[in-house]
């Protein structure tokens, strides 16, 4: 069997390792090697359990697992601090049962006990938290881990060659995979896969705690996590159609710092040092990833979508590709709701992904 990915980003890295370690003869295509614009490196690097969603709580978990066997990739294990308000307390509570059923090691804590856990948050407005304090979740150097799958990818016989493919019909394999990120709609037009821009910016601040988790605000939108000396922080706005990756430098004062200080007041003193962007692989049906056979074209598989995710999914993803070619379904976890037969057909089967 002969396999062709086109797009050599985490997601293409992944499916190159699982595939070529299973013996198969593998070559990656890939416009740019140099990966600049490629969402996997404008990433902030999280990897988490507490999502809603079975399967992207599963993903998230073995992912985590997963980079811990590469001795070159050092995961960075602060865990995630998420808030709530009391809108969107039901939903996180269900949640929460679910991370439960999967063991994925989450904890909940009522917003009048935040304090006494995180004493530096602000529990205005918040109804409830939910947060790992074992190691499970964190982040870590998101090209240290692309660096790892293509190098070992490689190490087993993939082969990875500049191409910049501008239609299928330029690719001739037994099975292709479309590993493209942001760019799928070029090869695949029926699939509804859109660029948006996310900026996040460099901050310093006179009180630095290292060990401080990523905290998302899911009240605000805007979420922060230690990075050197200083902090980075997400701003809560995704744009489309956006011509380049210049940060949005306006979004800072309004809505990242002033919400920043509001719940954390630890950042009511800080500068901002610097910033960058990064395009989203977004699903406009339901935020959610698109993974599996393409029902319309024999030989073509896609794994695209993951709205910030691809990079915490990527091993699960990666894997589930190669059981799916190789044996014709999911040996591990069974990640059919995430078929792009849903998409092509509009129906949301899914709860829509938020942050």
């Amino acid at each position: 069997m002969n396999v062709i990915i086109v797009g050599g980003g985490i997601i293409g890295a992944s499916t190159a390792y699982f595939l070529s370690k299973e013996g198969v003869s593998v070559k990656v295509l890939e416009k740019d090697p140099t990966y600049t614009d490629a969402s996997f490196g404008r990433s902030c690097g999280g990897l988490r359990h507490q999502f809603l969603q079975e399967e992207n709580i599963l993903l998230g978990m073995y992912g985590s697992q997963f980079v811990k066997q590469f001795s070159s990739v050092n995961f960075v294990s602060n865990g995630y601090l998420m808030l709530f308000n009391e809108e969107q307390k039901a939903q996180q509570t269900k949640a929460v049962m679910n991370q439960g059923k999967c063991n994925a090691g989450s904890n909940t804590i009522d917003a009048s006990f935040i304090q006494d856990v995180f004493p530096w948050i602000n529990p205005e407005g918040l109804a409830m938290a939910t947060y790992t304090n074992t190691g499970v979740e964190g982040w870590l150097d998101p090209y240290s881990l692309h660096t790892e799958f293509k190098k070992q990818a490689i190490a087993q016989g993939a082969k990875f060659i500049k191409q910049d493919v501008k239609s299928l019909d330029e690719v001739n394999s037994d099975i292709i995979i479309v590993t493209a990120g942001c760019w799928t709609g070029e090869l695949l037009p029926d699939i509804p896969i859109k660029a948006q821009k996310h900026t996040v910016f460099n901050i310093k601040c006179p009180t630095h705690m290292p060990d401080m988790p990523l905290v998302a605000d899911y009240t605000t939108g805007v979420y922060w996590r230690p990075e050197g000396h200083g902090y980075i922080v997400g701003s809560p706005n995704g744009r489309f159609d956006q011509e380049d990756l210049e940060p949005d430098w306006n979004d800072f004062d309004e809505d990242v710092w002033i919400p920043m200080a509001m719940r954390a007041p630890m950042f009511e003193q800080l500068k901002m040092e610097n910033a960058w962007a990064g395009y989203y692989d977004t699903n406009v049906l339901d935020n959610n990833a698109v993974v599996g056979k393409h029902p319309k074209m024999d030989n073509v598989y896609l794994a695209s979508g993951f709205t910030g995710r691809g990079l915490m999914q990527s091993p699960g993803i990666g894997r589930g590709l190669m059981e799916l070619v190789t044996t014709g379904e999911y040996q591990s976890i069974d990640l059919s709701c995430f078929d792009p037969a849903r998409v092509l057909n509009k129906e949301k089967r899914l709860e829509p992904y938020v942050i």
